[in-house]
Formats: structure tokens, C-alpha cells, sequence
């Protein structure tokens, strides 16, 4: 985190309260120079919860613990001497850090460049542009939208929090981390495919960038595999001690306003899908996870009821195991019970159990299919 903010943070709750207090990370551990109690380096905090407010400080009744968050991500813990059941004096310091949080970001984040904002309104909002417009837009940033083009969604695991860390210090102020990146992320691509130059890349938040790849002259199909074969060699530049993981959602091809706008979606969708479902720090091609976009997409309450209702029912980590090993195995019995080391007559009790316990087979075809997504949902959306 930024020692700038915490400055900040520190400063305005001490002005505020006649305390003490102590600015520590989410296992109590004191940050240097932001603490009125001496020596002391943590407080035994408790685990705790977005939604749990102050966290507990075991074996203390005069101190709270109040956690911070800025966009739903974790700032510090403030410490303060008060008596742990004082819950009004909690909410104001949650509400007067969170408030001087989003301060500090906004005064001094670069202002987004004109690519940031349009991919931003592309990818959040892309129902609400018009497709003339979108191309005079382009067009006006001198990019050409009469060419191949697919969509690209990078995740940089660990840029945003970087990013804020960096926030109001010298070094953050010499060197645009945002603009930084976008270079690494262009230069990237131009170094293995040389032939397509005309590379939008922006900033959309969080972790996120997206990248309106020039395909012109290129065959789509042989992109897909060349980005595949050769990933870690083209994302090898953009990790560093900060990002460890890249992964990539990539849209299909498309020539005209209509098709760049479906293709962000689907390198959005792709994206957050393939890496729950298959795993992040690896690309995933929206074309290569068939129905499972279309599926997992829209309605999302009712899938996530509908996945929790399988393993509600069944209440049983042994049970839900094997049918995963089950239907991952293609339905093969004794497959599923080397990848369980289990018996195959053990397989077959489970199997009946679960049939039991759900109603569906799963050693029917459409059953299986229904179980199948049941638990994909289940990875899809989480709690």
C-alpha cells in the first residue's frame, strides 16, 4: 500500500480522534512509522470479513480493529483505542478512511488518456455505442477499423495493487505505471507479430487491460495457435516481481463496429470464465470453450441457486468428489476410481448414493450433462 495514503489515513484519524492508534495490514501487523503504541510491532487480530465491521482483536476490550477498503480492496486495518463495543465511533472511522482513501486515488491516479477511455465505455458499456460513432472515434485516435481485428482481455495479477502501492510517491510521479505498461503490453505483441502494427491497448480497471489486435493479413486460427504455443514468451516481458500471473481472453475476428464490440464481450467473458473454470496464468480463446460462454452468461442468481442446490443436497465432500472424478473421467467407472484410488465397486456405492441424494443419475447422458454444468456454475460463480 501506498505510504503516502497511509500518511494520509493516519493523519486525518488522529486529528478526528484524541486516540491512539496504529495503522496495521490484515494479520495485525503494525506498518513502521504509522502506530502511537510504542514499541509494540501487532495486534492479535482475528480473520475477518468485507462485511465484518470492526474486526475482533482477541483477548482486548479497548481496542477496535476498523478495516479500510477503497474499490472493494483492502487498505489497512485501523487500530484505535477504543472500547471494542463502542460500534458508532467504528463506523466513523471506516467511513472517514474510506472517504480519504478515495481522495488520495483520485488526486493523484493519471487522468486516463483518450484509448482508456473509449475501451473502458467499450467494455462496460458497449450497448450504448453507436457503431458510426465508434468508427469516427477510431478513426479520430488514427486507427483503422477496416481491418481484421480480435479483441484481447489481459489480466495482470497484482497490477492494481502495485499500482496503488506507487500512488503519491516520487517514483510513481516520474513514471506513469498505467502508461508504462500499456507500452510493455504493445511492445509485446509488435515483437512477435511484426506484420500488424495498428494495436489499440487500454487501461479498464482493476488488473485489466484491453487490446484491439490488428489482424489485417493474418489468418485468425493461426493466431490463436501461435499465441497459444508461444505464450509465455510473449507475456514473459510483462511479469515481474509484482505480476506473477498473466492470463488472456481472446474474442473472435471481426471487420466491422458490430463484430469489435461483440469480440470485446467475448474476450471479457472468455477471460473471467476460462480462468475459473480452467485456470489463470494461460490464455483462453472464446471459440475453444464451445457453449460454456453462452451458457454462463446472463441469469446468474439462478445458476448460482442452481449449483448450490446440488451440493446442499448432497452434504457431502466425499459424495460431490466422486461425482466429479465421475463426470471428468467421461463417465468411466473405473477411471474415476484410479483418479480416486478407490474401488471400483466403491465408485458404483457412491454413484447410487448421489442418485439418492439428487434425483439424477449420473451415468445417464442428460443427467450428467445437467450435473456437469451444475458444477461449472458452481466454479463460474462463487460466493
Amino acid at each position: 500500500m501506498s505510504p503516502k495514503l497511509l500518511e494520509r489515513l493516519f493523519e486525518q484519524i488522529k486529528r478526528v480522534f484524541s486516540k491512539r492508534v496504529a495503522l496495521t495490514n490484515e494479520h495485525g501487523q503494525v506498518y513502521r512509522n504509522f502506530s502511537d503504541f510504542g514499541t509494540r510491532k501487532g495486534f492479535p487480530v482475528r480473520s475477518f470479513s468485507r462485511e465484518q465491521m470492526p474486526a475482533v482483536i482477541e483477548e482486548s476490550d479497548d481496542l477496535q480493529a476498523v478495516p479500510i477498503y477503497y474499490d472493494d480492496k483492502f487498505i489497512c486495518l485501523v487500530v484505535i483505542e477504543v472500547p471494542s463495543a463502542d460500534a458508532q465511533t467504528a463506523q466513523i472511522v471506516s467511513s472517514l478512511g474510506e472517504l480519504v482513501a478515495e481522495q488520495f486515488v483520485l488526486q493523484h491516479r493519471p487522468r486516463p488518456d483518450a484509448i482508456d477511455l473509449l475501451l473502458t465505455r467499450v467494455a462496460h458499456k458497449g450497448e450504448t455505442i453507436d457503431h458510426e460513432e465508434f468508427q469516427h472515434q477510431l478513426a479520430a485516435l488514427g486507427h483503422r477499423l477496416d481491418l481484421q481485428r480480435a479483441a484481447l482481455a489481459i489480466e495482470l495479477k497484482g497490477f492494481h495493487e502495485h499500482y496503488l502501492r506507487e500512488l503519491g510517491s516520487p517514483g510513481g510521479d516520474r513514471e506513469n505505471l498505467i502508461a508504462a505498461k500499456k507500452r510493455d503490453i504493445s511492445h509485446s505483441l509488435m515483437n512477435f507479430f511484426t506484420k500488424n502494427p495498428d494495436n489499440l491497448v487500454g487501461f479498464i480497471g482493476d488488473d485489466t487491460f484491453l487490446v484491439l489486435k490488428d489482424l489485417q493479413n493474418t489468418d485468425y486460427e493461426r493466431f490463436c495457435e501461435l499465441i497459444k504455443k508461444s505464450y509465455r514468451e510473449i507475456t514473459g516481458p510483462l511479469r515481474n516481481v509484482h505480476i506473477k500471473e498473466v492470463t488472456m481472453g481472446v474474442g473472435t475476428a471481426a471487420t466491422s463496429p458490430a463484430g469489435i464490440l461483440r469480440s470485446v464481450t467475448e474476450s471479457l467473458e472468455v477471460l473471467k470464465i476460462g480462468s475459473r473454470v480452467l485456470g489463470s496464468d494461460k490464455v483462453h480463446q472464446y471459440e475453444a470453450l464451445g457453449i460454456l460462454p453462452l451458457i454462463a452468461t446472463g441469469a446468474a442468481q439462478q445458476k448460482k441457486a442452481f449449483a448450490a442446490n446440488i451440493e446442499e443436497s448432497l452434504k457431502d465432500d466425499q459424495l460431490l468428489q466422486t461425482l466429479q472424478a465421475f463426470l471428468e473421467a467421461s463417465l468411466n467407472l473405473t477411471s474415476a476410481a484410479e483418479a480416486l484410488h478407490v474401488h471400483r465397486n466403491t465408485v458404483i456405492y457412491r454413484l447410487d448414493r448421489i442418485t439418492e441424494k439428487l434425483g439424477k443419475d449420473p451415468r445417464k447422458f442428460a443427467d450428467a450433462v445437467e450435473l456437469h454444468l451444475g458444477l461449472m456454475f458452481s466454479r463460474i460463480f462463487p460466493d
